[in-house]
């Protein structure tokens, strides 16, 4: 909230890169070749060679051998990818379900912190401009413990602060109104330092300009509404002279144009792809939102189904309909989502919900998607996927339990419960029953896949005897320790 740059995500680290593969090199990574493959699906010689070394087949023979490795891969990883083969063959890659969770990935990765999309559009450097940077050096060598107050409309930024004028509680009204949850939980204290350069320009400025005899700013407009800001506290730290600062001001001042220039670039796709909001929904999504404590949730029962249904935000690409908007804003972290309750705050909700599917479109039409390290991680995502919702279709979904089992199985355990009632412990006795039917379920459904797809395993001796061969090393260095 106080930053201008968009919350960027987390790079990813993932432990091996599973299924990936390049079809056509000369020649290939170990961690890139397949050990055993049925059908497209495989396990790369990396993740083999990384559990097999801390394995029991491991440590207790003295020489591994093809057919001791084969054995091990057999036991623990053909039955994943029988599973990933059925769930294909049954066309559970082109479920709505997967689908959606496919493109939540994909425009993770592409527009992820260090993804190829801001690799393609950030300048290698900005211009620092020598007004920027006396104003932060002016700011240097304070830090702020500050509160603030965040709304939409304007005219409640106005009614709020005169309220404060006369006297009323700033922690109450923030509490109540203020669409920074974070600091509204602490009575609208904002939980870190603001010092030179954290802030929007324009809410620096005025933080910047309080004092002790004028702790209270007028409203201040940026992209996320209007801020009504307090000072608490200005703490003076010991900084150099400006020529001696001058490489952290430059910095700061880099960083600042970075942000500035990402949020243009995100403003510039709303006009590139004709984005529209259709804000005769706005009544029904107000009606819609529910407070629960600071925050709140979009109960759809409460939307009409031919609102839900209906288009909502709509751009060259593709749209959004009413239900979407609200599984994107439920989903979305409950501190960083505005209360839905103007609607200026439904606006700006929407744009922050659906820049990122704007961002990755772009990267679409710019060929992005072509880069290796996008193209793995995707890779990785539609074999987890595709496993995820195997799992639960072909297995979870076939376990079926009746009352009369729960009441039997009950009956027959009483011992288990000593003297609870039935119906206090059935949510347990169900449970137990749950997890024995789906493990047995599990092992004879597995052993189906197993017949079916036997004739389809095609190991890779090459890397087989690489893996065998690299075993016995291992086994030598530890013995000669």
């Amino acid at each position: 909230m106080y930053r201008r740059l968009t919350v960027l995500l987390l790079l990813l680290v993932l432990a091996a890169g599973i299924f990936s593969c390049k079809k056509q090199e000369k020649k290939k990574e170990f961690s890139e070749v397949m050990t055993v493959t049925v059908g497209e699906f495989g396990v790369p010689e990396k993740r083999v060679a990384a559990s097999f070394e801390f394995s029991k087949e491991f440590q207790k023979n003295k020489v591994i051998t093809p057919e001791l490795l084969k054995k091990y891969i057999d036991r623990y990883y053909l039955g994943e990818i029988f599973l990933l083969a059925e769930a294909k063959a049954q066309g559970l890659d082109r479920e709505p379900e997967f689908l959606k969770a496919m493109k939540k990935h994909k425009i993770e990765q592409m527009t992820k912190a260090n993804g190829p999309l801001y690799k393609a559009i950030l300048p290698k450097d900005f211009k620092v401009d020598n007004k920027e940077i006396e104003v932060l050096y002016q700011h240097l060598p304070y830090q702020l413990t500050l509160k603030q107050i965040l709304v939409t409309p304007k005219f409640l930024a106005d009614s709020i602060y005169r309220a404060l004028k006369n006297g009323a509680d700033f922690g109450t009204l923030a509490k109540k109104y203020s669409n920074d949850l974070r600091s509204a939980l602490n009575g609208g204290v904002i939980p870190s330092y603001i010092t030179a350069g954290m802030a929007a320009p324009e809410f620096e400025q005025a933080a910047f300009a309080l004092t002790k005899e004028q702790p209270l700013s007028e409203p201040v407009k940026t992209e996320f509404g209007y801020h009504i800001i307090k000072l608490i506290a200005r703490e003076k730290i010991n900084v150099g002279s400006q020529i001696q600062e001058k490489l952290k001001l430059v910095e700061i001042a880099k960083t600042r144009g970075r942000n500035a220039f990402i949020q243009r670039y995100i403003d510039s796709l709303f006009t590139k792809y004709h984005y529209k909001i259709n804000e005769k929904y706005f009544p029904a999504i107000l009606r819609g939102f529910k407070r629960q404590g600071l925050s709140g949730m979009l109960e759809k029962e409460r939307i009409p189904d031919q609102v839900l249904h209906a288009d909502f935000l709509i751009y060259d690409k593709g749209k959004w309909t009413v239900e979407d908007f609200a599984d994107a804003y439920n989903d979305f972290d409950r501190y960083g989502r505005y209360r839905l309750e103007y609607p200026q705050d439904i606006r700006i909700m929407a744009r922050k919900l659906i820049s990122r599917e704007l961002m990755y479109w772009d990267g679409v039409e710019r060929g992005l998607t072509d880069d290796p390290i996008y193209q793995k991680f995707v890779d990785y995502y539609y074999h987890h996927e595709l496993e995820k919702i195997g799992e639960q279709r072909l297995i979870d979904d076939n376990v079926k339990i009746s009352d009369d089992e729960i009441r039997e199985y009950f009956e027959k355990h009483r011992n288990l419960w000593k003297n609870d009632s039935f119906e206090r412990v059935k949510p347990y006795v169900r449970n137990r029953i749950l997890v024995e039917k789906r493990n047995q379920f599990r092992k004879d459904f597995m052993a189906y896949l197993r017949k079916k797809y036997k004739d389809q395993v095609r190991y890779n001796e090459a890397s087989v005897q690489r893996l065998v061969d690299l075993m016995n090393q291992r086994k030598k260095l530890r013995a000669s320790k």
